[in-house]
């Protein structure tokens, strides 16, 4: 399984040219400085989220279309969950597929979450499965990879999950701050301090 994962990464990026790395990563940097700069430290490092989320949409968009190789004819099939049946028909292969697909768009999920609180939830789940939809629709017309509906249906699952991790993230923010952060000096019915009538 190990193996069949590492052959997933690098089918997946190895065409990408280091120079594609090196100007996302100075174009993040030179972003964040001038965001840290412009807004404050604290204002600046929430703001470089969005870059950071749009920089990754690009990468995905790179490993999966720009710079995937073409091929000689249209590569699809739109059978719902026809993976899993070959799966139980013997190709293992398929099951490191499935959860790469997954795990790719996990970062999104989170990273979307975390962009602006006017997003909701179903908002980030929508632009995740949208962001899927037309990678697998270019991969249809330019002849790059393989055009399915179970890579949507899993990408779409993976942004999901990056969703529920931020949300358990907030929760348990949201519980520890109950827990341990003193209520003393605030207004008394704020901190849940009933005063004693006369």
């Amino acid at each position: 399984m190990k193996e069949l994962f590492k052959r997933y990464i690098n089918d997946l990026y190895h065409d990408i040219p280091t120079s594609v790395y090196v100007g996302l990563l100075s174009v993040f940097c030179l972003g964040l400085m001038a965001l840290i700069a412009i807004r404050g430290l604290e204002k600046g490092l929430k703001s470089s989220t969005m870059l950071l989320a749009i920089e990754y949409i690009l990468l995905i968009f790179c490993g999966t279309v720009i710079f995937r190789p073409s091929v000689d004819v249209f590569g699809y099939n739109y059978i719902p969950f026809w993976s899993y049946e070959a799966i139980d028909n013997g190709r293992k292969s398929l099951l490191s597929e499935i959860i790469m697909n997954v795990v790719v768009f996990v970062p999104l999920g989170f990273l979307l979450s975390c962009v602006s609180q006017k997003l909701k939830w179903w908002m980030v789940l929508l632009i995740g499965f949208g962001i899927s939809l037309s990678i697998e629709l270019l991969q249809f017309v330019f002849k790059r990879g393989f055009s399915e509906v179970d890579d949507l249906t899993h990408n779409t699952l993976g942004c999901l999950i990056g969703i529920m991790i931020v949300a358990i993230i907030k929760g348990f923010w949201k519980f520890c701050s109950f827990l341990f952060v003193p209520q003393w000096g605030k207004h008394p019915k704020k901190a849940g301090i009933v005063e004693p009538s006369n």
